[in-house]
């Protein structure tokens, strides 16, 4: 039940936002947004297989300095599906949900994704044609030219989408990808929650099961983040398994002098289920200095 949950999240489920969407190359792009219209506006981005509910309990958080959209990525959430995706095309439904967030009429917006979502989010930021204030990358693991993609950790779900008999059978299969332990189990059942659907008289995952096949290795195999005209901020978990020492440094050498690398401790790949407060503070802390 909601009532044993921590007030914070509770408070945060309580804020006031708006459903939207907005028409990307022929497709719907479902999104939410929260705050004030005055002040400087902020895209958050989810990660592979995700949505725009992961935010849910960060964007309030944010709210005091910030006016906040939460996208749902074409093949993902609520928005429409696609017969083919590329970086290039994310990056646009992007930049459209910050224009039509209006967001370009405060200054310059900033734009954080977590995983996939970082290299979406970067590629938006490479691709604008109007200033972008920065791009945050959350546990984003930018690898060396030299990375072996043979061994690579997948984050995005590999399960081929069936039909389940009701919504128990389907929730009990719900799994985050990469695995890992969350002691945030409230925060875990939540976002599985608004990641099914009903359909074929019962119950499917929302996400478009070809993305990934469709999708590859693209984003990652060129390093846009360390050519963007804007500032950028990377923040990570330290007990990540997407963010190994080699990664890390390799980042650290190739992005430009004075890029904020935040560490988030107790945190693994799923910082926004795992550390919640610290990250929406980390996130607070770049984006402050961009506005």
């Amino acid at each position: 039940m909601i009532d044993s949950h921590p007030d914070w999240f509770k408070d945060a489920l309580a804020v006031s936002k708006e459903q939207r969407n907005v028409l990307v190359e022929g497709n719907s792009i479902h999104y939410q947004k929260w705050g004030d219209v005055s002040k400087p506006g902020m895209v958050l981005v989810h990660g592979s297989g995700s949505h725009s509910h992961w935010w849910d309990f960060i964007a309030p958080l944010l709210l005091e300095n910030f006016q906040i959209s939460a996208i749902d990525l074409s093949g993902m959430g609520d928005s429409g599906h696609r017969e083919d995706y590329s970086p290039e095309l994310y990056g646009k439904e992007i930049l459209t949900v910050a224009e039509d967030s209006g967001f370009f009429n405060n200054g310059s917006p900033i734009i954080c994704g977590h995983s996939m979502g970082g290299f979406m989010s970067a590629t938006a930021g490479y691709i604008s044609e109007k200033k972008i204030a920065g791009v945050i990358m959350v546990d984003s693991p930018i690898r060396p030219p030299t990375y072996d993609y043979s061994t690579h950790v997948r984050s995005g779900p590999i399960r081929r989408i069936k039909t389940y008999p009701n919504r128990e059978s389907i929730l009990e299969r719900f799994r985050l990808t990469p695995e890992q332990e969350c002691e945030n189990e409230y925060l875990v059942k939540y976002i599985a929650e608004w990641s099914i659907k009903e359909a074929n008289n019962g119950f499917q995952w929302k996400f478009d099961d070809t993305i990934f096949d469709k999708l590859g290795f693209s984003h990652m195999l060129r390093n846009i983040a360390f050519e963007l005209e804007c500032d950028l901020g990377i923040i990570y978990g330290t007990e990540s398994n997407m963010m190994s020492d080699e990664i890390l440094n390799f980042i650290a050498e190739n992005v430009p002098t004075g890029t904020p690398m935040i560490p988030i401790e107790k945190a693994a790949h799923h910082v926004l289920l795992d550390q919640p407060l610290e990250l929406a503070k980390a996130i607070e802390e770049i984006a402050i200095k961009w506005i």
